[in-house]
């Protein structure tokens, strides 16, 4: 009971701390060096974390020119590489060749207000989604439906940055083992952790009310779905 009560303790702590993750961080480019560019710091924004370049053209009009990922940070100085925005796609609307500049605004921890979470069970899934209520959660089940009619029981990088393309989702969660990991889904870097339970209760491929997530092998009995949970996603994000 009491190994319970200080589990809780310390995830209600590291809870307050990983709060700040959902708030976008917005601000200025400071210099431009081909792809790199260096923005004002703050220590809410992690190493791996993406997020976009803004441009103005007058008081009423926006938009996005560029995805960046924060590569480094250095004192009061973060260090951000820039690459092509591919979030909407429309052939209807004009496409800007436009190179940020000095004074552009930067969106960090962009979209991380809406999150997929990949977890063990019911009860991992009620309380992550309960505990970070100011995170939209996109239930899982519109991710196991697309793994069904792909026929794909094993999701890999490109089956999550794709969900993410289509949900709008910049923020992964994994309960593996003892630890919830905090995954950006762009750059697919690890942001922050928080300690968790373990537990023995384990869906695969992860919680979902969708069942038997059949590979097009299935039927050769040569089904190339998950077996072990944790090892696998371990493997997925480069954990050891």
């Amino acid at each position: 009971m009491l190994k319970k009560i200080i589990v809780f303790i310390i995830f209600c702590q590291t809870f307050l701390i990983s709060d700040t993750l959902s708030s976008h961080y917005q601000t200025q480019i400071k210099t431009v060096n081909k792809d790199i560019i260096t923005v004002q710091n703050n220590r809410d924004v992690a190493v791996g974390s993406t997020g976009i370049v803004l441009h103005q053209f007058d008081k009423d009009h926006q938009t996005i020119i560029a995805k960046v990922e924060v590569v480094s940070k250095i004192n009061d100085t973060m260090m951000l590489k820039l690459s092509k925005y591919l979030g909407v796609k429309q052939d209807a609307l004009p496409s800007y060749n436009i190179t940020p500049q000095i004074g552009d605004k930067v969106i960090l921890n962009f979209l991380y207000n809406r999150a997929l979470a990949i977890v063990p069970n019911i009860n991992s899934y009620k309380m992550i989604t309960r505990s970070y209520d100011n995170i939209i959660w996109v239930h899982p089940d519109i991710f196991a439906a697309k793994l069904s009619i792909d026929y794909t029981p094993a999701p890999t990088k490109k089956e999550f940055q794709e969900i993410c393309s289509t949900e709008n989702i910049a923020l992964l969660f994994f309960h593996i083992d003892k630890t919830g990991y905090f995954i950006d889904c762009n750059s697919f870097v690890t942001i922050d952790t928080i300690p968790l339970p373990t537990t023995k209760d384990i869906k695969l491929p992860f919680y979902t009310r969708i069942n038997n997530i059949k590979s097009r092998f299935s039927a050769f009995g040569a089904d190339k779905g998950i077996t072990d949970y944790n090892n696998y996603y371990k493997k997925l994000l480069g954990i050891k």
